[in-house]
């Protein structure tokens, strides 16, 4: 289909950036055309971000514009000059130690340590990326003139592109669908920030409902974050309020079933994806797995579990205790076709939640949609909510509180026993959550507020 209409996507994380935060505006640029509209694509050009995946831009499509507005990246120059404050710190430490007894004070914050946190927690509002802002939105201006977009989307986190977008929006008087992909000042992170920070909580707030107020469209990933929206401001109407969730891209499977393996053919391969430790304490998954390795001898032959993307060094200590510094491989941070590979070639999927409040109770994980994909089985390691919710209705989950060993024990060793029995999964249901299908909807709701009619209605 030949797009006739211009929607103008301003998203702060973007190919070549990794990770689930880049794809959700990568895979709706992908998609738009089929549907009408021509994607413009607004982002940073310097962004500071841990891990980079140049294979994303293959998706990219052909001729679609790509903007990129340099930013000043606080968190560049605070890594510069920590190391600089390090070495000062240390010098001064150890001339100040000299004839001193052996006792040891409590450590406290370094110089570096201190002024980063009063930054951030003072002037960085609301986030590090608000520095981009006066850039984005000067030359935002400029590619509207040259673009003419009919709608305008931004997507957050970071909180400071729904920023950009107000500011656009009034300016260009163009409608404007905001989404969040996480929530703002309910987020968990946020709210830890707000702490002694009355200042802060106070001004973000009201930013959040400006943005509420002015956008066309709110547009979130789950149900349980349209009804806080909803609930926290009155003067939302409901059809303002929309759930697009996160999705999986079949395309990006072609490669899985070719090439070689990454992973050994003949064992049993437990695998998850994403910085599982930051999520929960994995103590009694690593239990449990030392016990059913001790237990179990199909187990102790060829249970292997794999994490990629996590980080080393948090148990390592509780690895080498438990005799599972062999069996526990974590593999590092690889580009986003890779893990799917990982994945494909495994017996069982992990899925790990934050079960605090604004976690995994209330949306479901980026990558837990790739999963159900792959109609794997899955142990999820989850409080009740909408994780659960969504792994019941699949028919591939298998839900266990993290804390309960001896659930995940089992569960583990049923795993094993059905090993050769493939998940079946609700075929229909997982279908909802394909890129091609969400972008479908986003650019119906462009067409919407673009006043577009739609060619059902026409034809009829």
């Amino acid at each position: 289909m030949t797009a006739e209409k211009t929607a103008l996507l301003i998203a702060y994380r973007f190919p070549p950036q990794g990770g689930g935060g880049s794809l959700r505006t990568l895979k709706f640029t992908k998609y738009l055309r089929e549907f009408g509209w021509e994607p413009v694509v607004h982002t940073a050009r310097n962004p500071f971000w841990p891990v980079t995946d140049e294979t994303l831009l293959h998706d990219v499509p052909e001729g679609v514009r790509v903007y990129r507005t340099q930013a000043f990246e606080f968190e560049r120059l605070e890594q510069r000059l920590a190391t600089r404050f390090k070495s000062h710190d240390k010098r001064g430490t150890s001339r100040q130690s000299v004839g001193r007894s052996s006792g040891k004070a409590p450590r406290r914050p370094g110089l570096s340590e201190s002024v980063r946190a009063q930054v951030h927690r003072r002037l960085l509002v609301p986030d590090p990326q608000i520095a981009w802002l006066p850039g984005a939105f000067v030359n935002g201006l400029k590619i509207a003139r040259r673009e003419a977009p009919r709608v305008l989307y931004t997507s957050s986190p970071p909180n400071s592109t729904q920023l950009v977008g107000a500011l656009l929006a009034a300016a260009l008087r163009k409608p404007w669908v905001a989404d969040f992909r996480d929530p703002w000042t309910d987020g968990m992170r946020r709210q830890q920030a707000y702490t002694g920070n009355r200042l802060r909580g106070a001004l973000e707030r009201a930013a959040e409902r400006m943005v509420v107020r002015r956008a066309d469209r709110i547009v979130v990933t789950a149900e349980p974050l349209r009804t806080r929206f909803l609930a926290k401001y009155p003067f939302l109407a409901p059809e303002r309020v929309v759930v697009l969730t996160n999705g999986y891209d079949a395309a990006d499977f072609a490669a899985c079933s070719t090439g070689g393996r990454d992973i050994e053919a003949d064992r049993f391969h437990l695998t998850g994806t994403g910085n599982i430790e930051a999520m929960f304490d994995a103590r009694p998954l690593l239990r449990a797995i030392a016990e059913l390795i001790a237990e179990h001898p199909g187990c102790r032959a060829d249970l292997l579990v794999n994490l990629v993307g996590a980080k080393k060094g948090q148990y390592d200590a509780d690895l080498q205790n438990l005799g599972l510094t062999e069996r526990v491989r974590y593999v590092g941070w690889v580009p986003h076709t890779q893990s799917l590979r990982y994945l494909h070639q495994s017996d069982v999927l992990l899925m790990c939640a934050i079960t605090q409040p604004s976690g995994q109770g209330e949306k479901f994980p980026a990558k837990g949609f790739e999963y159900l994909y792959l109609r794997k089985p899955v142990l999820c390691l989850s409080a009740p909510g909408v994780t659960t919710e969504l792994l019941a209705r699949s028919g591939l989950g298998t839900v266990v509180d993290p804390a309960d060993l001896a659930g995940i024990k089992a569960a583990l060793r049923t795993f094993y026993d059905r090993r050769h029995q493939p998940a079946r999964g609700d075929a229909a249901f997982i279908a909802r959550f394909d890129r091609r299908r969400l972008t479908e909807e986003l650019a119906g709701i462009f067409d919407t507020l673009a006043g577009v009619r739609n060619p059902a209605s026409v034809a009829a």
